[in-house]
This record gives structure tokens, C-alpha cells and sequence, in this order.
């Protein structure tokens, strides 16, 4: 137990910075965009970066802890791919449509993270149909829920945190800029914690294994 928990701390952390590239890349969008159509291919980038770390965190991990074959780790690669692909290209054409928009990226996030967790079996190789089924629906579950509270209260607790903060800012920094630390910091907190909660699939898995 001494030896594993490290490495799924890493990955927390991994997408807690993933959280924090990708606010970064909406921040772009709202400071810089004057036009809600045109969005800047740097929001993408940013977008798909806080991804690609996340993932490939928790691929590692899965890697590492279950010394997972090549058919498992390329799936769940294909998984987190697909993932990221909902989270940023939809996110992002979701805040641009929907009434609410900022719900966008927040049910992007979601099914991303279901998607990739869906895909990300904590296993040495693929096993009977059963065991990947529930693997699976499991991972889809922890992830999916995870990302969709934590995304939620990153976003109220970003405004609120944005309001209290920009205005002993803004004389420094500017406004513009005095309101990127109130976004940015729980956009990492609760990307840990969401993190954190969804690894518990993983950790649920290696008790069973015991």
C-alpha cells in the first residue's frame, strides 16, 4: 500500500493540471474572443494538453500498478482519445450554442471522462467479457460522476473566488489578468479531487485482487 499510493496520487495531480491548461484555454476564449465564433486554435491546444496529461497520468498508472498489456493500454489510449475529443470539441461547441452555456464544457468534461474511464481497465490483460463489462460500466460510472460534480464546483467556486479576488487585483494586474487566479485555483483543486474520487474504481479493483 506505501508503494502504490504515490503513484495514484501522480495521478490527481496529473489532471488536476490538466484542469487548470484547460480553464486556461477558456479564460482565451473570454478575455480575447470577440467574436463567440472564432475561437483561437490556442484554446484547443491548451484544451487538448490538460487532456493528454491527464490521461496519460492515469495510463501510467494503470501500466505501472497492473503491468497492463498492449491490447489494454490501447484501449484505454484510444478511450481517453475519443474522450478528449467530446470534453474540447463539443465543450467548446456546446458554450457557443446552448442556452446555458457554461454547462458546455462541464457535460463535455463528463462524458469525456466516462468515455475514458469507460476504456481504462485496471487489468494485466483483457480478461473474460464479464469481468470487462464490469470493469468497464464501473470506470464509466467513477469518472463520468466525478468529473461532472467537480467540474460543477470548480465553476461556482471559480466565480464566487473571481469576485472576491479581482477587485484587490485588478489595480496591480489589470482586470483582465485579475481574474485569471480565481478560475485557475479551483479549476486544480477540484481537478485533484475529482481525480482522487474516480480513482477509487482502481483502488476498489486491487482489493478484489487481494
Amino acid at each position: 500500500m506505501v508503494n502504490r499510493q504515490p503513484k495514484l496520487i501522480s495521478v490527481a495531480w496529473a489532471w488536476a493540471t490538466g484542469w487548470v491548461l484547460a480553464s486556461m484555454g477558456q479564460l482565451i476564449l473570454y478575455m480575447y474572443s470577440t467574436n463567440p465564433n472564432d475561437i483561437s486554435p490556442a484554446v484547443y491546444v491548451l484544451g487538448f494538453a490538460g487532456w493528454v496529461i491527464g490521461a496519460a497520468g492515469t495510463i501510467r498508472y494503470v501500466r505501472h500498478r497492473f503491468e497492463a498489456d498492449v491490447y489494454v493500454i490501447a484501449l484505454s489510449v484510444v478511450g481517453w482519445g475519443v474522450g478528449a475529443l467530446v470534453a474540447v470539441v463539443l465543450g467548446l461547441f456546446w458554450l457557443q450554442t446552448w442556452n446555458v452555456a457554461f454547462f458546455g464544457p462541464i457535460v463535455g468534461a463528463a462524458i469525456g471522462g466516462a468515455i475514458g474511464g469507460a476504456f481504462t481497465l485496471p487489468m494485466r490483460s483483457l480478461l473474460s467479457p464479464a469481468t470487462i463489462v464490469r470493469d468497464s460500466v464501473r470506470g464509466a460510472f467513477s469518472w463520468g460522476l466525478a468529473f461532472l460534480v467537480f467540474q460543477i464546483l470548480a465553476f461556482y467556486a471559480g466565480y464566487i473566488l473571481m469576485l472576491i479576488t479581482a477587485v484587490q487585483l485588478a489595480p496591480i494586474v489589470g482586470w483582465v489578468w485579475a481574474e485569471v487566479p480565481g478560475w485557475l485555483l479551483p479549476a486544480g483543486v477540484f481537478g485533484l479531487l475529482a481525480a482522487l474520487l474516480a480513482s477509487r474504481s482502481l483502488q476498489i479493483t486491487e482489493r478484489e485482487e487481494v
